[in-house]
């Protein structure tokens, strides 16, 4: 009698103890809700995304013959644009693999209320699109005002041959090309488009574009500068080769 009444004082607040920790993480009970997804393209991806605590799950699986360099989507208000184009680390979604990652969004409503997730365009390797032409339209001027100033760098840098001789007056030629005037900027699309027309206002995408890769050409300089004497002149010929991969991959 003794052996069962302990046994018993044991195995009830075990089980109060399971039934408490299940009440204060419900999400233990259910998987976080599936979003609906809505696809723009061809429908040669599988997209699935999940929502939790203002936390959205996406996963894109690649059935294209070609790479996925860049794909926009949007939850509510919010547009998300990947442009895998200037990545060291991701060169895109290769056929046949699956990208993940999770982002931040407003905190996650009702079940009834799930917002909709849209995939509006995928970019491929081949230089193909897929998708709402517009959105597409825009990840491309992005990319085409960070080659600009990616040229722009380059230039200089190749001026310098292969030991940097003053980086002050380096950075000081460099600064002055990434904030060349508008003008400048239609001399340098039309060597980069020479059969378009490039006499209309620029669009707002392209001068993001501008923008973006005047901050990065500067931050990668930044980090030159900051090296030891000693090891300025390798860091120097790491840029300027980065700078020509990057601007060869667009």
């Amino acid at each position: 009698m003794l052996r069962r009444f302990l046994g018993a004082a044991i195995v009830l607040p075990i089980l109060g103890l399971l039934v408490y920790t299940v009440q204060l993480n419900p999400g233990a009970q259910a998987s976080p809700p599936e979003l609906n997804v809505v696809t723009k393209t061809s429908g040669l991806e599988e997209v699935k995304a999940t929502i939790l605590g203002g936390q959205v799950s996406f996963r894109l699986k690649n059935n294209h013959r070609e790479t996925i360099t860049a794909f926009a989507i949007n939850i509510g208000d919010l547009m998300i644009k990947e442009d895998f184009a200037y990545s060291d680390v991701h060169f895109g979604i290769e056929p046949g693999d699956t990208f993940e990652k999770s982002y931040l969004v407003s905190p996650s409503p009702e079940i009834s209320a799930l917002p909709t997730l849209y995939l509006h365009a995928v970019l491929l390797k081949n230089g193909a699109e897929d998708g709402n032409s517009r959105v597409s339209q825009e990840i491309k001027d992005e990319r085409l005002g960070e080659k600009i100033q990616i040229l722009r760098t380059l230039r200089i840098l190749e001026k310098e041959g292969l030991f940097p001789k003053d980086l002050e007056a380096i950075k000081s030629d460099i600064v002055s090309a990434l904030n060349a005037a508008e003008s400048e900027t239609r001399i340098s699309l039309s060597e980069l488009q020479p059969n378009v027309r490039n006499d209309n206002k620029l669009s707002d995408d392209l001068t993001n574009g501008l923008q973006w890769g005047r901050e990065k050409m500067l931050r990668r300089f930044e980090v030159l500068e900051q090296l030891p004497t000693k090891s300025r002149e390798q860091g120097f010929m790491e840029l300027k080769a980065r700078s020509q991969k990057l601007f060869a991959k667009l």
